[in-house]
Parts: structure tokens; C-alpha cells; sequence
């Protein structure tokens, strides 16, 4: 890389030419940076590369040779990138405040917004703030395994189960791991340092306890007991189709007797459409909600066609609350003793399926997954029927 300052050939109004620094690995990868310095021509020694006879001489000198020495800087710790990428690097390294690595991760969280991705946005904020009360500052040169077990512990004392404190930390590693990306660190100071997730068993209602909720009386002034109830069973009766998407639900999806929708959670992938089939217990459902609203299916999103997408999310965020809520109310009062929620509608068409012999690669296209190994993953806390015939025919 061939570093050099040249004087503008541009002229401004008051005479005086800008200096810019050139840095280039070849003549098709040339890049300039700004130095803010403008100077008549009679000013500026070419060779010698400095400003002459002006009463700032020395000034202008000094921060010449201070952004020399801090592109050399970030070009030693990225050699072999090209001068484009060099620039880049360089301009990361000026528009992040490279010494406080709480202020990186908020920046981090804002481009997420700005990209509309709100409910991951809403997810690492509440990651930034168990951080913020951990330390109000936090420096990239903090950061290393034993920072790491500090804050571990931390999290641990304010009761954080093992999967939140993993959770907190792969967040902690991508975001580090974009800070070594921008070239605003030279690599990630929390690897080799990780909590890994235990499995928690999922678990899904028996046909028994399905029946027992389909059955209890609800009076109609419990509005959101009647409201959970109904989703959560339609989720059952479609497949396990998430929250999100039946919240997002328009009756423009009912086409003819398939529900076609577009997965909010996977949308950026292929597979990411949908078609399930409509059966006579989802259809009665359909049919109560019917005329309530000019779009959307479910009461949740009612009067929110035109609201911009991070009020929708929030909106959807607090219902998912709020009727997770009043499931397990209906669970109290179905004597279901379980921690049930809107989520466990998908675990229990799944073990319902595995129980009624339907085969992998169709519970695979009805849950929507694009991948078989995803499906086998998934599987692994359901009945295994096949595990269970084969020892009773061992052992009969």
C-alpha cells in the first residue's frame, strides 16, 4: 500500500486547495480521505510532503502526520486488505466510539430498528440494559473470559435460568464479532469463553387435556380467556402456526379451503411460504371471527392495518403476553398442570402427529420446515413410537 498527501487541484473560492491523503494498491484501487486542511498552492511542499509558510504551519502539520500514522495504524492490523477496504476500516473506526463497547452494541441494536427487524431489536436491548446495570461503562479493552464469568455470575444472581444467560452471551458474540468485522477490533476478546444452552423438554397437551380445554365454559365478558382459547387451538388445528402469524393473519390468506401466508420468523428464506390446509375445526373457528374485522382474522391487530411496523410488533408482544395469561387461567381451571402458552400449540400438534403415525417428511412439509434434519432436531422430545415397538418386540 503506497501512502501519499496531494494537493486538490480544485480550487475554492478563497484560492486555497484541499489536501487530501492518497493510499492505493494499484491504479484501479485508489481512495482518498478528506483532511480538512486547505491551503494556497505556494503553501504546500510537495515533496516534502508539509505545509509551508503559513501561520498554522505546524498545526496543520501535526494532524497531517496524526491521520497518516492512524491509516498506517488500521492498514498494519488489516495487511493485504485493498485501499477500498482500507477506507472502509478507517471509517468505522471514526464513526463508532472505539473505546466504549456499550455505545457499539446500542448502535448495534439502532441498525436493527432501522432495518425493521423490531422484535430482535426489542430482544438485544433488553441484552443492553442487563449490561448497562452490570457496569455504565464498558470498554472494548475490558472484555476477555474472566469479564466474561464476572458478568456470568452476575446474571446468575438476579436469577437468570441457564438458556437467558446463553442467550445473553451469543448476542454478546455477534456483536463482537461485528466490531471485529467493521475493523474497529482486531479479534473477538470473548472467544473461547461461551455458556452452552441445556435442553429443556418441550411439552405439549394430551388429546385428553385438548378436550378438557375445548370444553370449559367460558362466560363471554372473559374476553381474553375466550380470545386465547381460540388461537391457541387454532395454532393445534393449522399445524402449529406461530403467534405472530395468526396475529398477521388477513382473510386475503383464505383462499379457497388453504390458509397461504408468508412465516414472519423465516420471510428472508426460501420455503418461507406456507399453505395449510383448512379443516372443518379450524373453519368453525374462521367462522366466529367472520365480518369482526375488514382484514386481519384475529382480534389482536384489529384497527392496525395502517400502523407503522414497530407499533404492530409491540402490539403483538403485549397480546402474546396478555394471552399467554389467560391460557394458564384455562389450564387452572382445566387442572393442567403444565406451563402452557401459545408456543406449546405447535409442540402438541407435533406429538399429536408423531402419536397418529404420520410420517417424517409430511410432519416436516406441515410444520413448514424446508430442511429434514430440522424436523428430526425438532422431533427428538416427542413419542417415539418406533423406539417403543421395537423393545416391546425384543422383549415380548
Amino acid at each position: 500500500m503506497t501512502f501519499s498527501f496531494q494537493i486538490n487541484t480544485y480550487k475554492k473560492q478563497n484560492g486555497t486547495q484541499a489536501i487530501r491523503l492518497r493510499f492505493f494498491t494499484s491504479q484501479n484501487d485508489i481512495q482518498y480521505i478528506d483532511t480538512k486542511i486547505s491551503v494556497l498552492k505556494n503553501q504546500w511542499d510537495p515533496k516534502k510532503q508539509i505545509v509551508k509558510k503559513h501561520n498554522l504551519e505546524e498545526n496543520f502539520n501535526a494532524k497531517l502526520n496524526s491521520l497518516l500514522s492512524e491509516v498506517k495504524k488500521v492498514h498494519y492490523k488489516n495487511e493485504g486488505v485493498s485501499a477500498k477496504r482500507l477506507l472502509q476500516i478507517y471509517r468505522n473506526t471514526k464513526k463508532y466510539d472505539t473505546s466504549s463497547f456499550l455505545d457499539f452494541y446500542q448502535s448495534i441494536v439502532d441498525e436493527k430498528k432501522s432495518r425493521g427487524e423490531y422484535r430482535t431489536a426489542k430482544t438485544y436491548q433488553h441484552y443492553l440494559d442487563k449490561l448497562r446495570m452490570f457496569s455504565t461503562f464498558i470498554a472494548f479493552s475490558d472484555i476477555s473470559p474472566s469479564w466474561g464469568k464476572e458478568y456470568e455470575s452476575f446474571l446468575r444472581a438476579r436469577k437468570n435460568k441457564t438458556n437467558t444467560v446463553s442467550s445473553n452471551f451469543r448476542a454478546l458474540h455477534l456483536v463482537l464479532n461485528n466490531a471485529v468485522k467493521m475493523g474497529i477490533i482486531e479479534k473477538n476478546p470473548l472467544r473461547g469463553f461461551t455458556v452452552h444452552p441445556v435442553n429443556v423438554e418441550k411439552q405439549s397437551l394430551t388429546l385428553e387435556e385438548i378436550q378438557s380445554v375445548i370444553k370449559l365454559e367460558i362466560h363471554p365478558r372473559h374476553k381474553a380467556m375466550v380470545k386465547s382459547r381460540d388461537m391457541f387451538l387454532f395454532s393445534f388445528y393449522t399445524a402449529g402456526m406461530r403467534f405472530t402469524d395468526m396475529c398477521k393473519l388477513q382473510w386475503s390468506n383464505i383462499i379457497g379451503n388453504d390458509i397461504v401466508y408468508t412465516m414472519n420468523k423465516a420471510r428472508n428464506r426460501a420455503g418461507a411460504r406456507r399453505t395449510i390446509p383448512l379443516n372443518p375445526r379450524s373453519i368453525e373457528i374462521l367462522e366466529k371471527y367472520k365480518g369482526k374485522d375488514d382484514c386481519f382474522v384475529f382480534p389482536p391487530l384489529y384497527g392496525y392495518e395502517k400502523s407503522p411496523t414497530e407499533k404492530v410488533e409491540y402490539r403483538i408482544y403485549i397480546q402474546n403476553n396478555n394471552l399467554n395469561r389467560a391460557l394458564k387461567i384455562i389450564a387452572r381451571e382445566c387442572e393442567i398442570n403444565k406451563p402452557i402458552s401459545m408456543h406449546m400449540g405447535k409442540h402438541t400438534f407435533t406429538d399429536y402427529a408423531v402419536k397418529s403415525d404420520v410420517g417424517l417428511l409430511m410432519i416436516s412439509k406441515l410444520l413448514g420446515h424446508t430442511r429434514i434434519a430440522t424436523t428430526q432436531h425438532y422431533l427428538k422430545d416427542f413419542y417415539h413410537k418406533e423406539e417403543s415397538d421395537t423393545i416391546n418386540k425384543l422383549f415380548e
